[in-house]
């Protein structure tokens, strides 16, 4: 529907579908919106049947999708990232390399195609360290490692679950700044034009649930001038080692003790930031992506809220669980400066589990100062509880106690 409302007063839309079953329950509703073809995982048989809709333009806000956005916009003769590109924003060895070369970054990584790597994975890179897929988003699959056995039995666990192609790469741990307020991390929003990049936001984040799961975030961060000046210098430096062109770039960054420090580039706008934009400075960062694509002329705006506007996401138990119910939310919503609360989960849904992000619901709002919205916060976390069964065990946890199950 963001897409829709950002982009139906300029263009058709043809949505290419994925096969998966959470792709294909929304045929429905973009059968109302728009046209829409159902991929196959043939590139040419999908390019085929999206070229006979005549498509001006491609764009996605999938991280999984843009491989195949690629290939797509290629047989279409679309602008969009090049292979070479694609790769780089996608395949985190390949993305620290293209960084490491531009002379931008030094985080020790080293890929592991198979246990026989570990021990020289572990003799460079040494502890702490992460250990993460290659290719993927959301922290899936992504774990710390504090000893060497512990390590090498995730980094089995991992290979017997995932192809015989599955690569993952072991990562020196940046370590956060003690000056942080919230989160020791913040995002960028890029829009690229012509292989210039304008930064639309620095987002704020609020501190991750163990081990790497995110909760949540807020515009604008809580920074110095200083500290914003070295962060927007460093993501055009990123952007830039990326080669990207056009689009829109997410860019996230640590902030350490010996300045910031470059975690990952995506190329693609990131999760719920249109939402967030909209209610913040009433820009449209999805319209924005889409007439990028169309290749029409875009004046990337310049956005400075005079409120703090944010976003709690409640994290999902690392623990098989399924979800009886929800209480107070509507007592939360009630609490001044919150505008939302959007459940995403539904009672009695089975929660599989695991380190991967995945948010029970949506909290948002907005206050005068980021301590007013720490409040908020806190408040909210006070009045919001959720029910699970653990393998036959109810058991009730609040809100601000989520993030240790």
């Amino acid at each position: 529907m963001e897409v829709y409302s950002g982009l139906s007063g300029t263009a058709s839309l043809i949505f290419a579908v994925s096969p998966r079953p959470a792709a294909r329950r929304l045929l429905p509703v973009m059968e109302r919106i728009g046209d829409f073809v159902v991929l196959t995982g043939d590139h040419g048989t999908d390019a085929k049947a999206l070229a006979a809709h005549r498509p001006d333009g491609i764009v996605t806000f999938s991280e999984s999708m843009l491989p195949t956005t690629g290939a797509l916009a290629d047989s279409l003769g679309l602008r969009y990232h090049d292979a070479a590109t694609l790769k780089r924003l996608t395949d985190k060895h390949a993305q620290r390399a293209a960084l490491r070369q531009a002379g931008i970054d030094t985080t020790a990584q080293r890929l592991l195609r198979g246990e026989e790597d570990w021990d020289a994975a572990l003799a460079d890179v040494g502890l702490p360290s992460v250990l993460k897929p290659a290719w993927g988003g959301g922290s899936r699959d992504t774990h710390r490692v504090s000893d060497s056995e512990t390590g090498r039995r995730i980094l089995r666990t991992l290979l017997a679950q995932g192809s015989s192609t599955a690569r993952f790469v072991l990562e020196e741990l940046l370590p956060g700044s003690p000056d942080s307020s919230f989160g020791d991390y913040v995002s960028v929003e890029s829009l690229i034009l012509d292989g210039v990049p304008h930064h639309l936001a620095v987002t704020g984040k609020f501190p991750l649930a163990p081990p790497f799961r995110e909760t949540g975030q807020f515009w604008p961060a809580d920074l110095g001038d200083e500290v914003r000046h070295e962060v927007l210098e460093l993501t055009t430096s990123a952007v830039r080692a990326m080669a990207v062109i056009s689009g829109i770039t997410h860019t996230e960054i640590k902030l350490t003790p010996d300045g910031p420090r470059i975690i990952e580039v995506n190329g693609r706008l990131g999760g719920h930031i249109n939402e967030l934009s909209l209610r913040a400075c009433n820009v449209d960062m999805v319209q924005l992506a889409g007439l990028t694509a169309l290749g029409e002329p875009v004046n990337p705006p310049r956005i400075a809220p005079d409120r703090v506007f944010w976003q709690y996401n409640n994290p999902a138990p690392t623990r098989s669980c399924r979800l009886i119910e929800v209480t107070g939310w509507r007592d939360a919503c009630a609490v001044p400066g919150v505008s939302r609360y959007t459940p995403y989960v539904r009672a009695t849904d089975l929660l599989d589990g695991g380190v991967m992000t995945l948010a029970l619901d949506l909290v948002s709002g907005e206050a005068a100062s980021h301590v007013a919205m720490r409040e908020q916060l806190a408040r909210v976390m006070d009045l919001v509880s959720f029910t699970f069964d653990f393998e036959g065990e109810t058991r009730t946890v609040p809100a601000s106690a989520l993030a240790a199950h």
